[in-house]
């Protein structure tokens, strides 16, 4: 009787474990891609759409980082390190009204332009957007959604034919439900759940995103 419930207990976390990594699995099933030739690494960060201060703490402010001087954003990183591996340019998502400096502020705003459903007029210009075929799209994970200036970026482009390739950055929701809504947007695109990555390790995973953006290059 023993030896039978261990077998039934055994089977049953067999079956869990293979429903887990199903489930994480089939997040990209049955998504083609076309051969990257030209690609773009496109962000929406706090740093670029929010006008610190100089003196902005970066260490302990949310999201923000000083490499060698200079304030960058966690999605910025991630962007221009997939643009650097991949030979293209890192074109920035701006919003024309900006958000807060402060973290809070910014994200009660965020969930106010998501109640609202607001498309907030942006600034994103691709060079030789129709000989693009591939978007390395770098964005923080806003309320569990797309932050709403990302929302305008692909109302304004088409991305049909395309891969986009989606990297997250969350403070422990993971992609939520974004790779889900882009594909609800961008129907005729490959849209590829790539890397989401905790704020805070951001600094530490250049060269995870460096290899993932690699090998998809080499996959192509």
């Amino acid at each position: 009787m023993k030896h039978i419930k261990k077998l039934i207990v055994s089977a049953a976390v067999s079956m869990l474990l293979l429903t887990a990594c199903g489930e994480s699995g089939d997040n990209n099933k049955g998504v083609e891609t076309v051969p990257i030739k030209k690609s773009a690494a496109v962000y929406f960060s706090r740093v670029g759409n929010t006008d610190f201060p100089s003196d902005i703490d970066a260490v302990s402010s949310a999201s923000l980082n000083r490499i060698d001087g200079t304030l960058k954003g966690n999605a910025q990183m991630i962007a221009e390190w997939a643009a650097d591996e991949a030979g293209a340019e890192a074109v920035e998502i701006i919003a024309d009204k900006g958000y807060p400096v402060d973290y809070n502020e910014t994200v009660d705003l965020a969930k106010e332009e998501q109640g609202k459903k607001e498309r907030p007029s942006i600034k994103c210009s691709i060079s030789s957007f129709d000989d693009i075929d591939t978007i390395w799209l770098s964005i923080p994970n806003w309320w569990a959604d797309l932050p709403m200036p990302v929302y305008s970026f692909f109302d304004e482009y088409d991305l049909s034919g395309k891969n986009i390739y989606v990297f997250v950055t969350h403070e422990g929701s993971g992609f939520s439900s974004i790779v889900k809504t882009i594909r609800d947007l961008e129907p005729d695109a490959n849209v590829v759940e790539a890397v989401s990555v905790k704020g805070g390790s951001v600094p530490n995973e250049e060269k995870t995103i460096r290899d993932y953006v690699k090998k998809q290059l080499d996959k192509s």
